[in-house]
């Protein structure tokens, strides 16, 4: 710790100078070194945030020693607790800041409450927080992870969340200490079932779906909401990002499809409102065409349909199912739809025309399917418990992934292609080798059903949405 000596001569003062004329120093420093001076000098800027972190140290410490008649060298336990202290006061006086969005002035005091307490998680996180506002994704990304080590260093259960994570009996075995995954953060604002997960394709956001009757978008990092949306379709089911990350679509109970500004909220398109066009029972699936400008559909009414986003216009209509459709994809091609559903049948069709390219009959109902992102494979989330990785060349199956204790409901691939997560009712989430069909790893911590999963990009993060109400974000801890 820097000595008493030391403080002065950072304030420019001769040693013993009185409380008014610290304090005078203080002010003149502050003013002389605030990064604002310095805009459009990013290394002056960040030696000037250095600079103000030792001023502030000096002042307070300064501050704090002439309001009291202690020692003039504290002990070593009294300088920790002295340093505590203005790590709460500085971290405080970073919140203020933030919420009149005085951001950059937050981090000096959001840097400095970290170096006095290396260890204070609060401060981790709401400057993650501030990092995120300002687009600087990669230390908002750095301080998450800090806040997710903290946190299992103290054995505390989550980023997002003030209430700990009720863990359910047997969940605590010795693979735990060999977990691959960690438990980064739980959101709560959902009201109802979380029925939909979708990441953008950039990995900074994604969208949740819920049975409230709500969207919500989340910067992935932080675990921040930044935008409600009010469906208008009752309980959402299905949710998917346009491969360009400018449109939501997503669909529900009413029937209809509706599409949304991903940055506004605001409702661009609705599919299906018109008399006779559109699907006459739930949306249950959703997924974008690679060009971005068509979309396809499953339903309870046991239809497929493609539709033109633009337009609003229904360009066809599948009905040649005998039960209810649960999932769809498009190939990375565009080429190529697949449909699951409840009638025990896999189908591959032509996306131009809707035309049968093949059908593979089962013994089993599959509620979600997911093409590989070369496109060589799909994989289907099974009744039977099961995950079944297929080549698309003639619909064969490759792997079987068993683990899972009940129904799959959801399923996602890493962009390598070397990785699949699923979700089940068995209110676990299963990380596979979708070359080899081991299982990697298992998530545990939603208390009901995962309904929905997803992978970021970079295939390190993962998100999961379940009937529990919550959503939560798992990190890969190497």
């Amino acid at each position: 710790m820097t000595n008493l000596h030391t403080y002065y001569e950072i304030l420019e003062i001769p040693a013993g100078a009185s409380p008014e004329e610290v304090k005078r120093a203080y002010r003149k420093l502050v003013k002389q070194w605030h990064p604002d001076q310095f805009a459009g000098f990013p290394e002056k800027q960040e030696q000037a945030e250095e600079q103000i972190k030792r001023i502030n140290e000096a002042y307070e410490y300064l501050k704090a020693r002439s309001q009291t008649s202690g020692p003039p060298s504290p002990s070593a336990s009294d300088q920790k607790q002295q340093n505590l202290a203005l790590s709460r006061l500085y971290y405080q006086q970073g919140v203020e800041k933030a919420k009149h969005e005085q951001y950059r002035e937050a981090l000096v005091d959001f840097k400095q409450a970290i170096f006095l307490d290396a260890d204070y998680i609060e401060a981790y996180k709401y400057r993650g927080f501030v990092y995120s506002i300002l687009g600087r994704d990669q230390e908002a990304n750095a301080d998450l992870r800090k806040v997710a080590q903290l946190r299992q260093k103290t054995g505390q259960s989550s980023a997002y969340s003030a209430t700990p994570r009720a863990n359910q009996a047997g969940s605590v075995t010795p693979r735990d200490e060999q977990a691959q995954w960690v438990c980064a953060g739980t959101l709560r604002l959902h009201d109802d079932v979380v029925s939909a997960i979708a990441l953008s394709p950039d990995g900074y956001t994604f969208v949740s779906g819920s049975f409230d009757e709500t969207l919500r978008l989340w910067q992935l990092s932080t675990g921040q909401q930044l935008r409600r949306i009010d469906s208008r379709c009752g309980r959402v089911y299905c949710v998917a990002v346009s491969p360009d990350g400018r449109y939501i679509a997503s669909g529900g109970e009413d029937t209809t499809i509706r599409l949304w500004d991903l940055h506004t909220g605001r409702e661009v398109q609705a599919f299906g409102r018109w008399l006779r066009k559109g699907h006459r029972d739930t949306v249950l699936s959703l997924a974008f065409h690679p060009d971005g400008k068509r979309l396809v559909s499953g339903g309870a009414d046991q239809t497929v349909r493609l539709w033109h986003l633009q337009s609003g216009r229904e360009l066809y209509k599948i009905d040649a199912y005998s039960n209810v459709v649960t999932g769809v994809d498009v190939s990375p091609d565009g080429q190529i739809i697949a449909t699951v559903g409840q009638e025990k049948i896999v189908k591959l069709r032509y996306l131009m025309n809707g035309r049968l390219l093949r059908a593979v009959r089962k013994e089993f109902k599959s509620l979600a399917v997911a093409f590989s992102p070369t496109g060589r494979y799909f994989v289907t989330a099974d009744s039977d418990d099961l995950l079944r990785v297929w080549g698309c060349d003639r619909a064969q199956e490759r792997q079987l992934l068993r683990g899972h204790e009940n129904q799959v409901c959801a399923v996602a691939w890493s962009e390598d292609e070397k990785r699949l997560v699923s979700g089940s009712l068995d209110r676990t989430i299963r990380v596979w080798n979708s070359q080899t069909g081991q299982l990697l790893d298992t998530l545990e911590g939603h208390e009901d059903s995962v309904l929905s999963v997803g992978f970021n990009p970079e295939g390190r993060t993962i998100v999961s949405g379940s009937a529990d109400h919550t959503i939560k974000i798992w990190w890969f801890k190497q």
